[in-house]
């Protein structure tokens, strides 16, 4: 099971070398719009639970900022076995993302994602794993952190965009989403919810994971077959690509938010 594979992991990647990341996630305005998102459409009870856990947090003001803690930590070497947790890589010749694709040897988001669910089921006080869950349920959830691994998920993909040097994978985290009014973290999560409706509350599996990440692997297939090394992106891009990331972002905020209420609203959660 993946959770085992995870456990076993985290203690041997206390002993060995940390593998390089590959992963810069959405970038702080992404992951707090992303955040945000969630709880509005969180019950009452949860964001409760959520609010007594950040808390705990003196260095973060709201779930939001709360959510990037698991970036902030990248900097501290005692934290680098989680690096690889950001991220999967899958093969270009394959088709899709298999549960092979996570290395036995440090695992990858989806063991990850899996493991700080179960600690919060058995603890739900535990705030180090409602950081890392919902971090990594919204990394999941971008396209470019389900990618390959020759080129770092996008990281040594060059292009230009508005005349500025990026790569595929720092345009799909934070230039487009910034060119679309990112900045204002709160404004940006009104936007994503905007009709939506809240899911039932629902439960992690290795299955659902899996299924999410073949979803941006899906994306990230189109993403490569539209990239040139070297290209000038502009509008059409974002006029083309946008709407995609802000869906993913979309779904992404329902599911964790349906996570959350499964895990603090005392509700049962769906299978």
């Amino acid at each position: 099971m993946m959770y085992f594979k995870f456990l076993g992991a985290v203690m041997v990647s206390v002993f060995i070398a940390a593998m390089p990341s590959t992963a810069m996630a959405y970038g702080k305005h992404g992951h707090s719009a992303f955040c945000e998102a969630a709880y509005q459409l969180a019950q009452p009870q949860t964001r409760q639970h959520i609010d007594a856990l950040v808390a705990q947090h003196s260095n973060y003001d709201n779930f939001g900022s709360f959510c990037s803690w698991a970036d902030d930590i990248k900097s501290d070497k005692k934290w680098d076995w989680a690096k690889p947790h950001h991220y999967v890589n899958f093969p270009r010749s394959a088709a899709k993302v298999r549960e092979d694709d996570c290395p036995v040897q440090g695992g990858c988001i989806l063991t990850a994602i899996q493991h700080h669910y179960d600690v919060l089921k058995h603890d739900p006080e535990d705030w180090q794993a409602l950081a890392f869950l919902a971090h990594f349920i919204g990394d999941l959830h971008q396209p470019m952190h389900v990618s390959f691994a020759d080129d770092l998920g996008g990281n040594r993909a060059r292009l230009t965009y508005f005349d500025q040097p990026t790569n595929l994978h720092r345009l799909w985290d934070t230039d487009m989403l910034l060119r679309r009014g990112g900045e204002d973290t709160f404004a940006k999560a009104k936007q994503l919810i905007d009709g939506l409706v809240a899911e039932s509350p629902i439960t992690i599996t290795g299955e659902k994971t899996l299924k999410w990440a073949n979803e941006s692997a899906a994306i990230t297939r189109r993403i490569y077959s539209n990239y040139r090394e070297g290209q000038d992106l502009g509008e059409d891009y974002t006029a083309q690509w946008e709407p995609l990331l802000e869906q993913r972002m979309q779904q992404g905020a329902q599911r964790l938010a349906a996570i959350l209420d499964g895990l603090f609203a005392n509700n049962k959660a769906e299978k």
